[in-house]
Formats: structure tokens, sequence, C-alpha cells
């Protein structure tokens, strides 16, 4: 580091060190705080994880027919239709829901409901404000498409390595066996030429088989198959790296250099997020709270604040839905000693849980999905055939948001998060890899753009205009106008300070 003092009017003195000031101020992300839920949200939040688990081992056809039977034992059942019901019920989606009385008030009326917190509602609903079977299991990404399905790359997910061995990758512009080798031996990701015998992946019939495949494989493996395939069929890439006669800033080397810093990076950042002092607590503890809140009636009257607001939301609007709950547990062999057993039920897994096992791959997927979308051709036109896809091809953008959305819902299924972390770890991902992507192209020193959909479906163009040798200024733009940067803070370099 170097520091230079510099003597100023007015008996002042300016300190710089660091970096140039022709270098100008270095970004990086501003950590949000975790989501902020009041007792409506929190009450829906527990219901959908309720919800989730009711279905974890119905097939994904099914989960578009409002009239599939569910069966708890041999006593207890119910439809999808009756499943929504209890959640339309809720204060969170009803929009003709009326202000309650007392401190509440501003939290259960869901028109006074705005900000961040209003948009993840948003996405639970369709055009005309209703939540639906399609928004429902659609999850926390805005992508389009009627139907209720995973993404076309979980067919193509091939395991080579059946024990990962985590090692430093090597250079950008090692040769691509090296590369290879390196993503076959830290994530289990295979290459399979067209034509030659590919391994398609067991299809995920069930949610329970969606959080099975995620929890047992590499955060990564999934994407860095995904890309093989798409460079060894030819995928374009996006027509904004070639606007100029200059050869195009990327490779298939760069690609996977870029993907492996991206991934280290959203692993360092996921962590930093999960030892914050102010980070929720875990929907296994709040359903725990709530079983005994609810079991011991002369604690309703006491202060357990916005938990107590929740227990009476659910209680009141989602009887049935607590019903059901308590009906799995049961069958599960959790039996309270009074009152409803509405813990979460078990997903009884061979594989461990730990709150950290799984915190990363949230902002991972949010990370590579948006690398994928920003580097690849995703306009609509620009469809690619690949082994195990419907007969017109594979939308990349779609199937890239498809895919994040699976492995939110993946977490959500087991009863580790809530969609509400969910939502705003693919979201903190996608602001990492634009992060990443600036760094990048800012060294370029001449003219390229970027454009993909972000996960809320608005339009994202990153542009790169030369400032000279070596040397460019990257904008960021959504819906076609200049925009901040996603998470964005500045570090000035510059400091002044009083002799």
């Amino acid at each position: 580091m170097t520091v230079r003092t510099e003597n100023a009017p007015y008996g002042l003195r300016v300190i710089e060190g660091g970096q140039p000031a022709s270098a100008g101020p270095a970004n990086c992300l501003q950590l949000p705080p975790p989501p902020r839920m009041g007792p409506a949200e929190l009450a829906a939040e527990l219901a959908e994880l309720y919800v989730l688990a009711l279905v974890r081992d119905l097939p994904f056809s099914a989960m578009r027919d409002p009239h599939c039977k569910i069966w708890i034992d041999g006593m207890t059942h119910f439809t999808l239709h009756e499943l929504l019901c209890e959640l339309r019920s809720l204060s969170w989606f009803d929009d003709q829901a009326l202000p309650v009385p007392g401190p509440v008030e501003t939290v259960f009326c869901s028109r006074t409901v705005c900000g961040e917190a209003d948009h993840r509602r948003g996405l639970r609903r369709n055009g005309d404000g209703q939540l639906t079977l399609r928004t429902l299991f659609r999850g926390v990404v805005a992508h389009g498409g009627e139907e209720t399905r995973l993404s076309a790359f979980h067919n193509t997910d091939r395991d080579g390595c059946g024990d990962p061995d985590p090692c430093d990758p090597p250079e950008a512009e090692a040769p691509m066996s090296q590369w290879l080798d390196w993503v076959e031996r830290c994530s289990g990701a295979a290459l399979a030429l067209p034509g030659r015998g590919e391994e398609i992946g067991a299809g995920l019939a069930t949610p329970r088989a969606l959080v099975t495949r995620v929890q047992q494989s590499h955060p990564c493996r999934i994407y860095y198959n995904a890309v093989l395939r798409l460079l060894a069929r030819g995928a374009e890439f996006d027509p904004g790296l070639s606007e100029t006669a200059a050869p195009v800033p990327i490779s298939a080397q760069r690609i996977l250099a870029l993907m492996a810093d991206i991934s280290e990076r959203a692993f360092s950042i996921a962590m930093r997020m999960q030892a914050r002092a102010d980070r929720l607590s875990r929907p296994g503890v709040t359903a725990a709270r709530l079983t005994a809140l609810l079991s011991h009636e002369d604690l309703m009257t006491g202060g357990e604040g916005g938990l107590r607001a929740t227990a009476e939301e659910l209680s009141g609007k989602a009887p049935n839905l607590l019903h059901w709950i308590d009906r799995l547990n049961r069958s599960q062999g959790r039996v309270p000693t009074r009152g409803q057993m509405l813990l979460l039920p078990a997903l009884q897994s061979s594989v461990p849980q730990h709150r950290a096992d799984y915190a990363a791959q949230a902002v991972i997927a949010g990370a590579l999905s948006t690398l994928i979308k920003a580097l690849f051709d995703t306009r609509r036109h620009a469809r690619l055939r690949m082994v195990g896809a419907a007969g017109g091809g594979v939308d990349i953008g779609v199937e890239a948001d498809r895919l994040a959305a699976d492995v939110a819902l993946a977490r959500a299924v087991a009863g580790g998060y809530y969609q509400a972390e969910n939502h705003q770890d693919l979201r903190l991902g996608e602001a990492l890899a634009c992060q990443v992507l600036r760094q990048r192209f800012e060294t370029l020193g001449r003219s390229a753009s970027l454009g993909f959909t972000d996960f809320d479906g608005r339009s994202v163009m990153v542009a790169v205009h030369p400032r000279g040798p070596g040397k460019s200024h990257a904008t960021f733009h959504r819906e076609g106008r200049l925009a901040p940067w996603p998470m964005e803070k500045l570090r000035t370099g510059a400091h002044l300070a009083v002799v």
C-alpha cells in the first residue's frame, strides 16, 4: 500500500492511500439486514412451510389439479384447493382484510404494507392479485410459464465424482483439459460430448426427491454441468459481447473461472450473513415456540408480542391447516403433552441437516443463474436443443430462473429457511454476479453490453464504455433507465484530516 500526503490550504492535509486517486472509488456489496416480517407475514411464511411439508410426497405433475386429494392417515385427507383456501384466508394474502384494532393494526391490514415486504407478497400472486397453485409453487422468482415443473437443467445433471475434493482452481487461461479435471474433482460435474452416451440424471418426481438431490450434491455441480453442455452444443454468447470487430472477450475457461470466483465469494457472503447478530430465528424454532404458546391458553394473554399475534392469526384464520399439521406430526410419532403439535414435520432424510450446511446454496444459485443469463444469449428466439428437453428446445434464461427457484424451493420444503430469506439470498447472489461482471469487464478497454431479465422479471443491461487503453466504465440499466448498481456500497479512497 502506498501513502501520499499533500499540503492543502487552511491548515488541512489530504491523506490518500490504498490506490491512486485516478482509480476511483472501490465498490463492494452492502449486505442487507435480514427480512423484517410483521406478524401477518410471519404467519403466512409459517403457513407456507406447513403447506410444503404436507405436499412433500405429491408428484409435481399432480400439483396442477386443485381436486388432487392428499391423505395423511386413514382418516384425514384434503384437496389442494382446500389447502390453498387455508392460505387465502390469511390476512397477508387477503386483499379484503380489514384492519385489526390495536397495536398491530398496520401489520394485519394488507393494504398498508409497502416496500420490500409488499414486493415479496406480490410474487406469490398472479396478475389479478390472487394466490393460485401455480404462483404458490412458482417460488420467489418471477419467471414466466404456466407449468408447475422443475428446470430442464436437472435432466442433464451428471455426477462424475462421488466424493468431491476441494482444491484451488487453475489459472483463467489454463487449458480446457485442466479446467474439466478441476470441475469434476471439486464438484462432480463432468462433460459428456453430444452423441456419446450421455448419462441423464434420474427425474425428480416429488419435492422430497428435489430436497434429497439438492442436499446431496455440490451446490455448483448442476451449474457446471449446465454450462458445459451449453458450451458443447455451441450456445451463442450475448450479442452485446460482439459489438465491435474485436474478438469476443469471453471463453469457456474464463466462464468457468468466473463461476469459481463467484461461488467462493457467494459462500463468504452467506457466512457473513449467518454471523449477523440480528439474524432470524430458524423456522423450526419459531414453530416450536408457536406450539408451546398455543398449548397454554393462559399465555395467549401474556407478552409474547409479535409471536402472539402470529399465533392468533394462524389459529383464527387457518385452523384446518394447523389440524392437518398436527395429524401429520402425530403420524410421525410426535405426541404433545397437551394441545396441538405444530412443529415443522420431520423430513426424515438420511442427510444430516445443519443451518450452516445449506446457508450458501441460494446465494450461489442466485449468482450463477445470473451469470448464465448474462453471458449467454437469452433472447426469446434463442433456444437450444438439449438432451431431455421438450420439442421446441430450451430457453436458457427461463431455465436458469427456474433452477434458482428450485434451489430456494428445496430449502423451504426441508423447513430450514423462510421464503423471505430465499427471496433475499437469490437477489444478493444476483447483485454479487453483477458486481463481478462489472469488475471484469471494466478492464476490457472496449465497448460491450450484457442483457438479461432479473429475478423480478425486469430487463437489465450492463453497458461497458471505453475510457482509454485497458480501461472502461460500466453502467447498470434497469427497464431501459440508468440505475444504481444493486446493493452497492462505495468506499472512497481519500480522507480529509486536520493537521
